[in-house]
């Protein structure tokens, strides 16, 4: 290795060493009530510390959608809220998947998802879908479908192989940070069951 190489390589690493570093933000206050911001580690006396991570998340190639699909996500996007152990919402999760339709999905794990779901005009019912400004509370097949036909989605799956639904997230992200994304893969997998649902939700 040339003594230019070497230089190089050395001050690679340490780019490299400092945007690791930098992918995370600490926030916490005092006892004299003054509001820190490091992105080191706060003394671990400080109970209340609040972690911003800007690692930026793995980039995959977008997956081009064929042009009916793809009117009909931009005209009506699906929404699915879901929570954990909640067979509706496994059916119609799998109801959506097995007629390739891109959706997103929002779990109800905690109070301020609840509020977001009351929000979005779901009360306590999961699942909750929502195709465009359709809403569907509960779990009907034949409802599901004939709104999703409605919509124009096709009758039949349509994905392009290798395409990947949104990252699973939190109905209010502001206060959970968002599911990690699945690795890509040449058929998309079903997401994982979500955290089991808040007291008072019901399917």
């Amino acid at each position: 290795m040339t003594a230019r190489a070497a230089v190089l390589a050395v001050v690679s690493l340490a780019l490299a060493s400092g945007a690791v570093c930098a992918q995370q933000m600490y926030k916490w206050k005092d006892d004299q009530g003054v509001v820190h911001y490091s992105d080191t580690p706060p003394p671990a006396k400080e109970k209340k510390v609040e972690v911003k991570d800007f690692s930026a998340p793995a980039m995959t190639p977008a997956v081009p959608l064929p042009y009916a699909l793809a009117q009909a996500v931009k005209n009506n996007p699906v929404t699915l809220y879901s929570t954990g152990d909640c067979a509706p919402c496994d059916q119609a999760r799998k109801a959506l998947f097995d007629r390739g339709v891109p959706f997103s999905e929002k779990t109800v794990a905690n109070e301020a998802d609840r509020a977001r779901l009351a929000a979005a005009g779901g009360k306590d019912t999961v699942p909750f879908i929502t195709i465009g400004r359709k809403t569907l509370a509960g779990y009907d097949v034949g409802q599901l479908q004939a709104a999703l036909t409605e919509a124009t989605y096709p009758l039949t799956r349509r994905l392009p192989a290798g395409y990947q639904n949104p990252p699973v997230q939190h109905a209010a992200p502001a206060a959970v940070a968002a599911s990690e994304p699945a690795a890509p893969a040449e058929t998309p997998a079903l997401p994982e069951a979500p955290p089991p649902s808040p007291t008072g939700i019901r399917f």
